[in-house]
């Protein structure tokens, strides 16, 4: 099995991010005014030794392989971020590719969703997503090529790995039949799409509308769990006390945000496992992105080893393992090392890893 880590490349300053939200602004910048809502919050979630790096500095990234291999993930997953041309938060991957001494394999998740002005409790869209005819397609993908043709750019019988997050546009089949086509011609034997689930809808419905060119869907978490969770308690009297609760919390009445109890989503993850070869599974740790929405954010808590242990060993024999994710500082959901948790949940990984291999 191979871990591969989604990795966030927004420590370090653009242009963009500077004036949407102020001089200097990095991901640290919610970590840091982070603040306590209730009594035992751990917030702000510091970095071990104070470590507030920045992507553009190699030592940072040279930093981040030495724990991948030492904990044994196998890769990460950049969030990659293109609007009809327009580039985010790309410098992190395009360094990687001039920096041929970091042996980081990795591949790209195509972040695909508009960016929204909701950290401050608004709903102004940003930066639009559109995604344009098949000049702007070829255009996108001359620019994957070249991190496609890197030795280091995870593949699967010669087809570069590439997710897309959001699976709902109708330009989707006709893109991905374009760009297999155009990979073929650059020689390779196609992309390996892959869709993301989030549990919203019932995957059946969910299915009819995957590209005929779908080689994996992603079981996204803890998206998958939350949903679960929510349809297991929809009784009318406590989807009323949701909105009441949201509601609340918009007035600024209420200052605890949603809790939801780790344990009971990962007891439900378990039980509800089954091995499916379109499937690839992924899973999480906690959750906290209170730094960035406040009392409107939600709260997961953690779970024991025991249960990540159990998970993993009835899917050991899948052949990927997402794991959500390496750097979401400012929700709370992190691989890399903290003040209060050192590597627990990288020892976690190492840990089951080398029992299995011995196994």
């Amino acid at each position: 099995m191979k871990f591969f880590a989604f990795f966030l490349p927004q420590f370090h300053e653009i242009p963009e991010n500077n004036k949407w939200w102020g001089e200097g602004f990095t991901e640290w910048t919610n970590v840091k005014r982070a603040k306590p809502l209730f009594s035992k919050h751990i917030q702000p979630k510091i970095p071990l030794n104070q470590n507030y790096y920045n992507l553009l500095d190699k030592s940072t990234m040279e930093w981040q392989l030495s724990l991948q291999n030492k904990y044994k993930v196998d890769g990460l997953i950049y969030y990659h971020y293109y609007f009809k041309g327009k580039l985010l938060l790309e410098k992190p991957a395009e360094n990687l590719l001039k920096w041929k001494d970091i042996n980081q394999p990795f591949f790209f998740c195509w972040a695909n969703h508009p960016w929204i002005r909701s950290w401050e409790g608004k709903s102004e869209i940003i930066m639009p997503l559109e995604y344009g005819l098949k000049e702007d397609w070829e255009r996108h993908f001359r620019y994957l090529l070249k991190f496609f043709r890197d030795e280091r750019y995870e593949k699967k019988e010669n087809k570069p790995l590439f997710c897309t997050y959001s699976s709902n546009f109708k330009e989707k089949r006709a893109m991905f039949d374009y760009w297999n086509m155009r990979s073929k011609e650059e020689g390779f034997d196609g992309i390996y799409f892959i869709e993301t689930f989030m549990g919203d809808i019932s995957y059946e419905e969910y299915k009819k509308n995957l590209s005929r060119l779908t080689q994996k869907v992603l079981f996204r978490e803890p998206s998958i769990q939350i949903n679960a969770f929510n349809d297991l308690n929809k009784s009318f009297y406590k989807l009323t006390k949701k909105r009441i609760l949201g509601k609340m919390c918009d007035l600024g009445i209420r200052k605890k945000p949603l809790m939801y109890d780790g344990t009971r989503l990962m007891k439900h993850k378990i039980q509800t496992y089954k091995s499916d070869d379109e499937i690839i599974p992924s899973i999480w740790f906690e959750w906290d992105n209170t730094s960035r929405h406040k009392e409107r954010g939600y709260i997961i808590s953690s779970y024991k080893k025991e249960l990540f242990m159990h998970y993993m060993d009835k899917a050991k024999k899948e052949e990927y393992m997402f794991l959500n994710a390496w750097n979401e500082w400012a929700e709370g959901m992190m691989l890399e090392p903290t003040e209060d948790l050192a590597y627990k949940y990288l020892e976690w990984i190492s840990e089951w890893k080398e029992r299995n291999q011995k196994n």
